[in-house]
Order: structure tokens, then sequence, then C-alpha cells
């Protein structure tokens, strides 16, 4: 399982919130409070699903390391509905269906300023993100850009 300490920490406060007792579990009712102050807020029957594997003894309990389990699990399908969404956009702006060739950085720009009517500084970004200096940009560079924390403060 690869989470950060940081990951580990958030569930293992929201968890300890939740176990009332201190036993080292919560109760069945308690996972989707808990899973919601980790920001997955999960179907009617994907949240049944997770339970009928997790607690396979129906002992009504879930421990720790079965909610980093969770955890992991969703972390994982979230990275990969990303990593599809931006292969997506990669594709339609001319990146081939394999991951390979590039975007213009020009066609980025002119879909960011000119299609969207976005304000921001695109052209910063992509010298940032844009490492070869190729003046394109290719998938990974693409994941980078899509990954910018890019706030208000920086207008």
């Amino acid at each position: 399982m690869n989470l950060t300490e940081l990951e580990i920490d958030e569930c293992q406060k929201v968890f300890k919130d939740l176990d009332e007792e201190g036993v080292g579990s919560i109760k069945i009712s308690d996972l989707k409070v808990a899973l919601e102050r980790i920001g997955f807020i999960p179907s009617e029957f994907d949240y049944y699903k997770m339970i009928s594997e997790i607690d396979e003894n129906n002992t009504g309990q879930i421990k720790f390391s079965d909610f980093l389990t969770i955890y992991h699990k969703h972390k994982m399908n979230s990275s990969d509905e990303e990593d599809t969404d931006t292969k997506d956009v990669f594709v339609a702006m001319g990146g081939n269906t394999d991951g390979t060739g590039s975007v213009e950085t020009s066609k980025l720009v002119d879909i960011i300023k000119k299609e969207f009517e976005l304000t921001i500084d695109i052209e910063s970004l992509i010298n940032e993100i844009d490492k070869d200096g190729s003046g394109s940009i290719e998938l990974g560079e693409l994941k980078s850009l899509f990954k910018t924390n890019y706030t208000n403060e920086n207008l």
C-alpha cells in the first residue's frame, strides 16, 4: 500500500474520532461518516459491497487496517479515472492513443484562452511544465499541468 504519512495521519484522525470506545475499531454504521470525512462518498451499492468485503465475519466492526485498505482502493480508483480523463484530453488535442506524441503549446493556449475564455497565465504554466523546452506538451507534462495548484492568488 503506497500511502503517504499525511494520508495515514488523516485517516487515523478520522478513525480515532469515531472510535468512541477506543478499541481500535469503528461500527459499520460509522463507516459512511468516516468515508465522507476523507472525501469519499460511495454509492449505496459500493458502500454495501465494501462492507461485505471488509466485514466477512459480520462483526459489525471495521478495524483501522481495513479502513486504510478502503482508502487505498478509493485513491487508486480515483487516480485511474484521472489518468483516463487526462489521456482522453491528450488524444482530443492531438496526442496518440498509446500516449505517445504531443500537443502543440499554441493549440493548448488557444483552447484555454479562446474556447474556454480562462484568464489564467497559461503561458507561464506551460513554461514550468515544458521541461525539455520542446514547445509541445507530452502526456506526462499534461498530467503535471492538470495537477498544478493554480489558485486565484496566482492571478
